[in-house]
């Protein structure tokens, strides 16, 4: 049995482990201090041997973080007939083994360029940040469980995104993971290093602190938000006798305590895909809708629906005025791989007889609806909230609210919901500007732009909820700069390992 601890295999596995491990800082169990066990992985990664070493260490480490934070896609599987169920290890092995290729590849580069000694932590640091950044860019992108969504569930924490956004979050969150491993190290100098690491980390902490407690939220009783959870199951969904009941459900939410709401200003958003039907099949349907739920001009409905333009399937949303006219739509235009279209399915060969024979397509950027005391507002489907570009090319200086509909009911009762919220979240506060998340089966909510949840319709339930219009803020930090931060993070850390090394030249012995 003791032969097997020292096998090459057993150290893969604890990589391995720590990844894994490290899931759970995530939403919804937030446990933050579990984020040591990547720290713990980058510690050994940096005393590896050879370069094969190095990335099946971080290989492993990195498929450990994400074949446990995103076991839930092969809930997919289970929830309609789209997917053949043999495809499912396919898609729960295949996607994290692919996505850990870019910790491989980060670690590799890190040791390349700083072989000659053995301190090269915070060119790991560096590195994988960078391609966490190229992750979330290449091959339409997946920036899903990067290491500082772990902020998203401390109302504290989350302020950092409105100072350096994102991808330079990942730099902090990745330098905080490997502080007490540093302090427990051999390393000459160590302390030195630790207070420079550490002194900007907290001042930045504080700085969240001082900006939730000194918030300002203007609430604008004139304008009201109401977000409908249906709850409607994804193997029900598409079922055309169910439709008239998923309808009548959706209608009887809609004008749930309507005399309360008299004739201020009012927008009802229902989910992504919110009922079995097409445009522009449905004219006539969604006129009669808005009839009966908007009882007066100063009240709009906005409703996911698909939308079909001659052989062109899109994944639409409309806005309904009292007339039942459509006064706007918007086709998705980021678009789920294997989710709504297969890339090179053209090479697939016989794979393609199990796979959906038809791809959705991207829409195109059209400018933002406007809706008279709600002003600007930009419009996300879906996982379309994950991509900072989405956001900031629609942006304006009178954007006021970003909606998002989704329909997670793929997923079940898993973390997918959860994740999903807590990204979306981070979005609200990046820009400082409020957020209507309306999920078909949850988790439905209105986050403010500090990242609070004002309201939420918990996960598998069905309700309505109204909530008073936040304001967006005038500015974030992260608005204004966006990404030259990053770059200026990455330069400080590299300037940092390259003093340290030039300080510290001598080879540091017993650091395995």
């Amino acid at each position: 049995m003791n032969k097997f601890f020292i096998l090459p295999i057993f150290n893969y596995v604890t990589f391995y482990i720590a990844g894994a491990i490290a899931t759970f800082s995530n939403a919804p169990f937030s446990i933050l201090p579990l984020i040591f066990g990547i720290g713990w992985g980058l510690y050994r990664i940096n005393f590896q041997s050879s370069t094969i070493k190095i990335f099946l260490s971080a290989w492993f480490l990195g498929f450990g973080w994400f074949s446990f934070g995103l076991y839930w896609i092969g809930s997919a599987f289970f929830m309609a007939d789209t997917y053949h169920i043999f495809l499912m290890p396919i898609a729960i092995i295949l996607l994290p083994g692919l996505l850990a290729v870019f910790w491989g590849c980060a670690c590799v580069c890190a040791k390349l360029i700083n072989r000659n000694t053995k301190f090269s932590i915070l060119y790991i640091i560096v590195f994988l940040s960078l391609f966490e950044y190229l992750r979330a860019q290449l091959f339409t992108g997946f920036p899903w469980l990067m290491p500082s969504m772990i902020f998203a569930s401390n109302v504290y924490l989350i302020q950092i995104f409105s100072f350096i956004g994102s991808f330079s979050t990942n730099v902090i969150v990745l330098t905080i993971s490997i502080l007490p491993f540093i302090f427990f190290s051999n390393f000459r100098g160590k302390f030195a290093l630790l207070l420079i690491l550490s002194i900007p980390i907290v001042i930045l902490c504080f700085c969240g602190i001082y900006r939730y407690y000194n918030k300002i939220l203007l609430k604008d009783n004139d304008q009201l938000v109401t977000i409908v959870q249906p709850n409607i199951k994804q193997k029900n969904k598409w079922i055309l006798k169910n439709r008239e009941q998923h309808l009548n459900n959706l209608l009887k939410l809609s004008v749930k305590n309507y005399d309360r709401f008299n004739d201020r200003n009012r927008i009802i958003i229902w989910p992504e895909t919110s009922f079995e039907g097409t445009i522009p099949g449905e004219i006539k349907l969604l006129s009669n809708i808005s009839k009966k739920i908007l009882k007066n001009k100063n009240t709009t409905l906005i409703l996911g629906l698909l939308r079909i333009d001659e052989n062109k399937v899109f994944n639409s949303l409309v806005f309904l005025n009292s007339k039942g006219d459509i006064i706007h739509n918007y086709d998705k235009t980021k678009l789920v791989p294997f989710g709504e279209y297969i890339p090179f399915r053209k090479y697939l060969g016989i794979l393609t007889n199990f796979l959906p024979p038809k791809d959705f397509t991207s829409g195109k950027l059209k400018s933002n609806p406007s809706i008279y005391g709600f002003e600007n507002i930009i419009t996300l489907i879906c996982y379309e909230i994950l991509f900072t570009n989405e956001i900031v090319r629609r942006l304006s200086k009178n954007s006021n609210l970003l909606i998002n509909i989704t329909n997670d009911a793929w997923f079940g009762k898993t973390i997918g919901p959860y994740q999903h919220l807590a990204l979306a979240k981070i979005k609200a506060v990046e820009f400082g500007i409020s957020l209507a998340r309306i999920a078909n089966t949850g988790i439905s909510a209105y986050v403010s732009p500090y990242g609070e949840i004002i309201g939420r319709i918990s996960l598998d339930n069905e309700g309505v909820k109204t909530f008073n219009l936040i304001p967006s803020l005038k500015n974030t930090l992260y608005k204004i700069y966006g990404e030259y931060i990053f770059i200026v993070l990455i330069l400080i850390l590299l300037g940092i390992n390259i003093i340290y090394n030039f300080n510290f030249k001598e080879e540091i012995l017993n650091e395995k």
